[in-house]
């Protein structure tokens, strides 16, 4: 299904170049064709490249915006209800602002990580700021969230119209006694707002890290927002902990918790969002199933499923006791919810070709189905 992908517009030449290459990467990514239309500024407008992709018999419609603003609010539905009146038979499907999308903040962890930040910097995510109370909010919502997969405080500031500035969310973080602090521009690239940002904070000392521009993590997120609209809809998932693999080790409660809540998510939420086909493993390393090798099968289990790890579709967590003593090594495959016990290492590739490649359970060590 063709894409209609729809920029803010601006009167700076390097805003359009941007809007030019993210289409050119989204079409390649998704396989089809990608119009594209500015809501200001540029030709071809929202409404001339809407009623286009409506003579053409509709398509997804992809806002390049960070926040589920007034634009999206607004411009956007107005726009393609008269592309659907002038054009009846086509079909238009609206997808979600980028937002919340994990992409964005794996891409701000990564850049800090590269730059050596720790648990005693800090940083100020600055987005561009509106009179949305949702938008705003939805902006301090992903500074939680960098800050929760970077490891250090990150702190929300907005250019315009709202508060804290990044003046006072410097002053503000000033109070964390950072080593370092870092500004993050959240904005798509270097124009008239960044440099309001970079004066503003002059008087602080901080390392200026690069706006988005045509980060890789950007398409993806726009390639994403494009399959839940075609999926019919979309859950409010990017926030989703089944969505993140929950670490390298997890205690005993909350890996069974972990295992039934991601199964349920899983049966009554399926197609919303990214999950992909993902499994990931629990062996239990408690006393009991220590003494029955589980360490030794820890050992090649992480052998024998280093490609799925590495191609991110298996996660292996060793927990403590899962409360299944004398029955192990006990293993759990959640979101699938099965449990399997009295496993040895001859089991091991014969349940990586039933039940990680084909899909079904591996009958001989089943203990149950939760």
């Amino acid at each position: 299904m063709k894409a209609l992908l729809v920029a803010h517009g601006s009167p700076d030449p390097r805003a359009k170049a941007l809007a030019r290459g993210l289409q050119k990467g989204l079409a390649r990514r998704l396989g089809t064709e990608v119009h594209l239309g500015f809501i200001e500024h540029d030709r071809p407008t929202l409404l001339e490249a809407a009623r286009n992709l409506g003579a053409e018999g509709g398509g997804v419609v992809l806002p390049l915006l960070l926040l589920g603003g007034g634009h999206l609010k607004a411009d956007l539905p107005l726009a393609l209800e008269v592309a659907r009146r002038e054009h009846p038979g086509a079909r238009f499907l609206l997808a979600r602002a980028l937002g919340l999308h994990p992409a964005l903040v794996a891409l701000w962890a990564e850049r800090l990580r590269r730059r050596g930040a720790t648990g005693e910097d800090g940083a100020v995510l600055v987005l561009r700021g509106g009179t949305d109370p949702g938008a705003n909010a939805e902006g301090a919502a992903l500074a939680r969230l960098i800050e929760e997969k970077a490891g250090l405080p990150v702190l929300p500031a907005y250019a315009s119209r709202a508060r804290p500035t990044p003046a006072e969310a410097l002053a503000r973080l000033a109070a964390y006694r950072p080593r370092r602090a870092f500004l993050l521009p959240h904005l798509f690239f270097r124009g008239v707002v960044e440099g309001r940002v970079a004066a503003r904070a002059h008087r602080f000392p901080v390392e200026l890290l690069p706006p988005l521009m045509g980060h890789p993590g950007v398409v993806e997120a726009l390639s994403d927002r494009y399959r839940e609209a075609l999926e019919g809809g979309y859950a409010p998932c990017d926030t989703c902990r089944y969505r993140f693999p929950i670490g390298r080790f997890a205690p005993r409660r909350e890996a069974q918790i972990a295992g039934l809540r991601a199964l349920r998510h899983a049966l009554f939420a399926p197609g919303r969002h990214p999950h992909g086909p993902f499994t990931h493993l629990l062996l239990c390393t408690g006393e009991s199933c220590r003494e029955g090798g589980a360490l030794d099968l820890l050992r090649e289990l992480e052998s024998i499923t280093m490609d799925l790890r590495q191609r991110g579709y298996l996660q292996l967590t060793p927990t403590p006791c899962l409360g299944r003593c004398g029955r192990g090594p006990v293993l759990i495959a959640y979101p699938e919810g099965v449990v399997y016990g009295g496993l040895a290492p001859p089991d091991l590739l014969p349940l990586r070709r039933a039940h990680l490649e084909g899909g079904e359970i591996y009958a001989p060590k089943l203990l149950e189905v939760i």
